[in-house]
């Protein structure tokens, strides 16, 4: 990376454009949650759910349930502890907002944060147009709404590239050893929140570290780097030890054997039986994630490259944003050096994930590149806009035009909220009914409808499980006896999703 001129580094004044970038961000992620306390939709956010949830209360894991078979739930270990597979960063990080009955607190002050850096960024590279540009662009995006008003890793990693590349700009800038320790501090976050993610990103940085480091002989700033981000690593074997007992054996290798031994990076399946059965339901998941891993390995990996991208085109310059589509081929011999490394930055992720299989419209997994693709685009908007001589444009254009465009990002905002509002109806409906039913502590048996929509699951638990007013379990039929036993004096309920109804059981 290479700092701007410093004719460019004027766009850097000013921290209130900075601050508003990143409220109105948050403020946007908030219209389309809608709350607060909202409660997570999909199987992998009721895992980091449950994680939060139990970090909040410091505890690594809790003890197995009873009777474990009727609590499972995907991405969470029942046996031999109750706890989730995932690395621990994230949970770690939104936590407090459990701790303090908000759960969607820190999810929304990553994504000001994320929204503050975005802006910040741009602007210091490509003046305050491009910024501007780059912001809007980046954060009425389908999928950069539907996945930051949710519970997903993604969103803390995406802050871990920005702070990163703020931290590298500036200790190139300024050789200050204090950024080299935010550098190293985001990289190490970023690792024990997803590893494999983090260590495509830190390639590049590390070559320019190295390099910088033998040029100008500032190794005992290198070793402090590395000892701050070391010191974050070090979380992962805690982690481990307090969840499964070993450092050396990961709440992630312990699932993989349990549930799904083929879900690996490779272009093999690894059809190895799992240890543990799953409900029905939960097995026509499992299926289709083993069906996505076949089809990636039959498939050409150009032609699951090319599809991937065009998903991820249509994602960021669908509908109004079609025109900045073109620009983005101006925008690559306009970005500069640092532009080119973000953007092969993010070609190694896309890349590397070449190697994991899900289905195509999965897009969370790119949502660290988002912003980059939305820069070079804008950057290309910037520079035909500013083949225009200014004199020949009146002055209300550029407020119109700057109207036009929050005017559209309203209506993405919109939009997103009334998608993700339909998407989660079912599931708030149900967890609103529980909490009403009249006699707690309860349990609460789901009986399935079938050929239901699979991605989104009723039996989800928070990690605390001893204290919960409802328990939320697979009905097994004449076996909930022996369930029913041992949940120690809680009342009964069946929840019959055919008809929508509870009715008490009487065993």
């Amino acid at each position: 990376m290479i700092p701007p001129p410093a004719a460019e580094r004027r766009a850097l004044d000013g921290w209130r454009p900075v601050l508003a970038a990143g409220v109105l961000a948050a403020l946007a992620v908030f219209v389309v949650w809608g709350s607060l306390s909202p409660v997570p939709v999909m199987h992998d956010e009721w895992a980091y759910w449950l994680q939060a949830d139990q970090y909040a209360h410091l505890h690594w894991k809790v003890a197995s349930p009873p009777a474990p078979e009727f609590f499972e739930q995907l991405y969470v270990l029942v046996t031999p502890v109750f706890a989730a597979k995932y690395p621990p960063g994230y949970a770690l990080m939104v936590a407090p907002g459990f701790a303090l009955g908000m759960p969607a607190l820190m999810p929304l002050m990553i994504a000001g944060a994320t929204g503050a850096l975005v802006f910040a960024l741009a602007r210091r590279v490509a003046g305050n147009l491009a910024g501007a540009l780059t912001w809007v662009l980046w954060l009425g995006t389908f999928g950069n709404l539907r996945f930051r008003a949710a519970y997903f890793s993604e969103t803390t990693t995406s802050l871990c590239w920005l702070a990163a590349w703020w931290a590298l700009l500036e200790w190139r800038s300024t050789r200050r050893t204090r950024w080299m320790v935010v550098l190293a501090l985001s990289i190490g976050w970023g690792a024990i929140t997803r590893p494999a993610t983090m260590f495509v990103f830190a390639i590049p940085v590390g070559v320019v570290v190295l390099r910088d480091v033998v040029a100008t002989k500032r190794w005992r700033q290198l070793v402090i780097g590395v000892a701050a981000g070391t010191l974050v690593l070090g979380i992962l074997p805690l982690w481990s030890a307090g969840t499964t007992g070993s450092w050396r054996t990961t709440p992630l290798a312990i699932y993989t054997r349990q549930y799904l031994p083929f879900d690996v990076p490779g272009y093999t399946v690894d059809d190895t039986p799992p240890q543990r059965e799953l409900p029905r339901e939960m097995e026509r998941v499992r299926s289709f994630l083993h069906d996505v891993k076949r089809d990636q390995v039959v498939t050409p990996v150009g032609v699951t490259a090319f599809i991937r991208a065009l998903h991820l085109l249509r994602d960021v310059f669908g509908a109004w944003r079609l025109p900045f589509l073109f620009a983005l081929v101006f925008g690559f011999r306009r970005v500069g050096a640092s532009g080119w490394f973000a953007l092969g930055t993010s070609g190694l992720l896309i890349v590397a994930y070449l190697s994991q299989a899900h289905s195509s419209d999965w897009l969370v997994y790119y949502l660290e590149v988002t912003p980059v693709f939305a820069f070079t685009a804008a950057v290309g908007m910037a520079r035909l806009l500013g083949g225009v001589r200014s004199s020949a444009v009146p002055s209300w254009v550029g407020l119109a035009a700057g109207l036009g465009l929050m005017g559209l990002l309203v209506t993405d905002v919109a939009v997103a909220r009334g998608r993700m509002s339909r998407m989660s109806a079912g599931i708030r409906l149900f967890r609103e009914e529980v909490a009403q039913l009249p006699k707690k502590p309860n349990v609460v048996f789901v009986r399935y409808a079938p050929g239901r929509y699979m991605n989104i699951a009723l039996v989800e638990n928070r990690g605390m499980l001893q204290g919960a007013e409802s328990w939320i379990v697979h009905d097994r039929g004449a076996d909930n006896l022996r369930l029913y036993a041992a949940a120690a004096g809680r009342t009964a309920y069946l929840f019959d999703e055919v008809t929508g109804r509870f009715y008490e059981a009487r065993p």
